[in-house]
């Protein structure tokens, strides 16, 4: 009978060993229960970037095996590359340009001057081979066969020409892809294919042919086929003229290109040749044209039109150099020129454009332009007036001004203007005052300048200073016949007032009384003293101003000769007069 006490026993261990173990884990979780979830996340995370990691050491491989394998990851990518590409342009385009810059600039630039060269050669050529005697010969030809010129010309011209090429698929013989040139004349595409399929069976079968050997020429008149033999497909390409070795391999690599990007295509063939359309641009790239290398001569056209240039350019060349010799003496000329200051001078839109100070007497721009014989239509100036320091100008200035009389010149020393010659008192007044608003003076000069009416007065006063009045011996009595010459004297100084009045001249008259030397000096200076008292009060008695006249007496001092006889003491005895003029005009 079995041990029941033990079995339980033993239940009783093991249910005490699980609640401990809960117990420990309810324990565990409240001490490191947070720590716990971190941990784990931390492994989550490594075991992300240590799966990502993975992946990336594998994926470039990846792309590339799957990528020669088909284009259906290409296809695949290419939805979400568009879209990427459209976005970012949305967005900012400056990348994008950024990044094309550095091809889009040399690729225009290359197209620009491909386009270019194209079209000088044309026009060289059109030139050439319609002018030329060759030409000539074509055109004759073209009439003679009944062919047209343009097909004439490519026959002499052309060296050789891919007119049509074909992609044949090798095990099935159907026709995968065409293209042919502009110019070609279009045949029946899957006929033709279908011939050269025949063509290559019936050598295969009818001669014994290594296991790698394949028919790779025809010629057919003036065609040649090139045939290109490929692991699933084949190249054809029909050629006119005879094309240079070089061609194959042209033919080679378009062939190996379209195996290594259609190699499933062409595998899986099975009639449907829409996915060979890809393979057009690689069959275009076989189209290829060659002419005969011309000759670089120049027909006589283009040289006589460029001869034509070269004359019209050498004409406008001496027109432009004789216009600039012109235009450079003109500008030496108005430099030369006093009273004409060249400030600025240039050629704007065709024309000469001078520009600076003119004086008014300065010569006349215009004039010295016509002497220069440059076209005035082609000559701008603009001058401003200005009044130049020349001694010319001013003294021309001077003389507008002032309008010297005749026997008066003027110049100017020393930024002073300088009077010669002899002009009525009125006019030097004048002149005196008004010089000094001519610009460029500074002083006024007349030394050399004679006043004519002062030099009348001078001469009269002259006379009348000659005249004495005489008395008789030891008294005060005038001689006989003194009364009337004093009446006279008195009417020429009053005429002699009025005409100093008119020059702003006052005339001061010094009447002197003489004695002979009979007496003693103290009894003659007296009698002197009275004789020239009375002569002076004659005078204002006959209207002579009495402020100008003053009486003095000097004896036997100044006797006008020896006293030998009592004839030269009558001639001693007398009153004189000493006249002067005094400038009233600058009080």
């Amino acid at each position: 009978m079995p041990d029941t006490s033990a079995t339980n026993v033993s239940v009783d261990v093991s249910f005490d060993r699980h609640a401990d173990d809960r117990e420990l884990d309810e324990l565990r979780h409240l001490l490191i229960g947070p720590e716990q979830t971190e941990l784990v996340q931390l492994r989550e995370r490594v075991d992300h970037l240590r799966h990502a990691e993975g992946i990336s050491e594998v994926l470039p491989d990846a792309i590339v095996l799957r990528t020669r394998k088909d284009q259906q990851l290409t296809e695949a990518l290419l939805p979400t590359v568009q879209q990427a590409l459209t976005i970012s342009v949305k967005r900012d385009p400056q990348p994008i340009t950024d990044a094309i810059f550095p091809v889009i600039g040399p690729a225009i630039r290359k197209a620009v001057t491909t386009a270019l060269r194209e079209a000088l050669e044309s026009f060289n050529q059109v030139l050439e081979r319609s002018l030329s005697w060759q030409s000539i010969q074509w055109r004759l030809e073209a009439r003679r066969t009944g062919k047209p010129l343009a097909e004439v010309i490519m026959l002499h011209s052309l060296l050789y020409r891919v007119e049509q090429v074909f992609l044949i698929h090798k095990r099935t013989g159907l026709l995968l892809q065409h293209v042919a040139a502009e110019t070609a004349a279009p045949r029946d595409a899957d006929m033709i294919s279908g011939m050269l399929t025949a063509i290559q069976d019936f050598v295969r079968d009818s001669f014994t042919l290594g296991t790698h050997d394949e028919l790779e020429t025809l010629q057919v008149g003036e065609l040649t086929v090139w045939i290109e033999q490929g692991p699933h497909a084949l190249l054809a390409g029909v050629i006119r003229g005879h094309a240079p070795v070089e061609l194959r391999a042209v033919f080679r690599d378009a062939l190996e290109r379209i195996h290594l990007t259609q190699r499933a295509a062409l595998e899986a063939f099975a009639g449907d040749d829409a996915p060979f359309e890809a393979t057009r641009p690689y069959l275009q790239a076989c189209l290829q044209t060659q002419y005969q290398p011309t000759t670089k001569k120049l027909s006589p056209a283009l040289v006589g039109l460029i001869a034509l240039l070269v004359v019209a350019l050498g004409v406008w060349g001496w027109w432009t150099l004789r216009d600039n010799w012109r235009w450079h003496d003109y500008l030496e000329r108005l430099r030369a020129e006093p009273g004409i200051v060249v400030t600025n001078a240039f050629k704007q839109s065709g024309r000469f454009v001078v520009a600076g100070l003119r004086d008014p007497l300065a010569a006349d721009p215009q004039a010295l332009l016509r002497e220069s014989k440059l076209d005035p239509d082609r000559v701008v100036g603009q001058w401003e007036p200005y009044q130049a320091l020349e001694p010319t100008f001013i003294r021309q200035r001077a003389e507008k001004l002032l309008q010297p009389p005749p026997g008066v010149s003027l110049r100017v020393q020393n930024s002073a203007l300088v009077a010669v010659g002899a002009a009525p008192h009125r006019w030097i007044v004048d002149a005196r005052r008004l010089a000094w608003a001519v610009a460029g003076i500074t002083a006024w000069r007349e030394e050399q300048l004679i006043d004519l009416d002062k030099q009348a007065l001078e001469s009269k006063i002259e006379a009348l200073q000659s005249q004495t009045i005489r008395f008789a011996g030891g008294t005060t009595t005038l001689s006989p016949g003194q009364e009337r010459m004093l009446n006279e004297l008195a009417a020429a100084l009053r005429q002699l007032d009025q005409a100093a009045a008119a020059i702003e001249h006052a005339v001061e008259v010094t009447v002197s009384g003489h004695t002979d030397a009979s007496g003693s000096d103290e009894a003659n200076l007296r009698l002197s003293q009275q004789r020239a008292e009375k002569v002076r009060s004659w005078l204002i008695a006959q209207g002579v101003k009495a402020s100008a006249l003053t009486a003095r007496g000097l004896g036997a001092r100044e006797p006008l000769q020896p006293e030998k006889t009592e004839s030269d003491k009558a001639v001693n005895r007398r009153v004189s007069f000493t006249i002067s003029l005094r400038d009233v005009s600058r009080r």
